[in-house]
């Protein structure tokens, strides 16, 4: 097995599985590819037999929203850290912020900048979680995905 190349879905930044011995990356590619439509054939059947089951209605939309790329281990690196750490920064209520805060113990707790926050100790994938910070001069409350590793990523680089 190649470790170093992959399939992945890169609308959800998932591995479905590496190059085997023998294997070309057409043929992981359509390998991906069979497995995803016999997600969406499971799920068909699934919602055909029981139609009033809203979760097996959005499973075959996962299913069907799956799009495979075969890449080298280090362009997934780089996609996965885009996939999480781009997106934007989120307003918050303060009742949302102290629900997290008491959740589960928190990570990396300090203030920076005139901005409190936290990580959360439950990771996402790697180092990447959700931060939860709050604002001390407007008072406003934020969450973002961030590397909990990588300060450069944390919200208090995005407020000022």
């Amino acid at each position: 097995m190649n470790m170093n190349v992959l399939a992945v879905d890169i609308n959800t930044m998932s591995v479905y599985d590496f190059l085997r011995d023998g294997e070309t990356e057409k043929d992981l590619l359509s390998r991906a590819n069979q497995s995803r439509q016999r997600d969406i054939d499971s799920w068909s059947a699934h919602c055909k037999d029981y139609p009033d089951t809203k979760s097996f209605k959005e499973y075959l939309l996962q299913a069907e929203k799956k799009q495979y790329k075969v890449m080298d281990f280090e362009e997934f690196r780089k996609m996965e850290r885009d996939f999480y750490i781009n997106e934007e920064l989120k307003e918050v209520t303060e009742e949302n912020f102290e629900e997290m805060f008491e959740i589960l113990p928190p990570l990396k707790f300090c203030t920076r900048a005139n901005v409190e926050m936290f990580c959360m100790c439950e990771m996402l994938t790697g180092t990447y979680t959700n931060q939860y910070a709050h604002n001390l001069v407007t008072g406003k409350f934020y969450t973002k995905i961030v590397d909990c590793k990588d300060e450069s990523t944390w919200i208090h680089n995005f407020l000022n």
